[in-house]
């Protein structure tokens, strides 16, 4: 069994992973990473060999928007991971993130669609938080 703590109201991450194939377990909690975040939301215990995690970050982002500001920190995007062979899988997917969360542009000889009005527009910044979890609390 393998562990992943995200960020985000309990109840409706629940119902989204309540179906999943592979998860076996989802408690609600309040986790604190080694660098001091902290973040509301779940404990996924999932089976690896029924589901990879890069699901599990799939279906957490159909409900949570990783590019929205909040202005509390335990608002935002968070994942906490339990073992370093995550990180690698967990980068892969932020730097798929940030490439989704560019602004398509696609030419057509001297004609440019979806050109953005501002350069500040052409690309939404990820705010989501990882980081490697220190202690958690189940919450009732």
């Amino acid at each position: 069994m393998k562990k992943l703590y995200l960020a985000g109201q309990a109840y409706a991450l629940k119902d989204t992973f309540r179906t999943l194939k592979g998860v076996e377990e989802i408690l609600p909690v309040h986790a604190v990473a080694q660098n001091g975040e902290e973040l509301y939301g779940i404990e996924v215990c999932y089976n690896p060999k029924k589901q990879d995690i890069s699901g599990i970050l799939e279906a957490y982002f159909e409900v949570v928007d990783p590019f929205a500001k909040h202005e509390l920190p335990l608002q935002q995007a968070a994942v906490f991971y339990v073992s370093n062979e995550d990180v690698p899988q967990l980068e892969y997917y932020a730097r798929f993130l940030q490439s989704r969360g560019r602004e398509p542009i696609a030419t057509l000889g001297n004609l440019i669609v979806n050109d953005s009005i501002t350069p500040n527009a052409e690309t939404r910044p990820l705010q989501l938080r990882f980081g490697r979890l220190q202690e958690y609390h189940y919450l009732a």
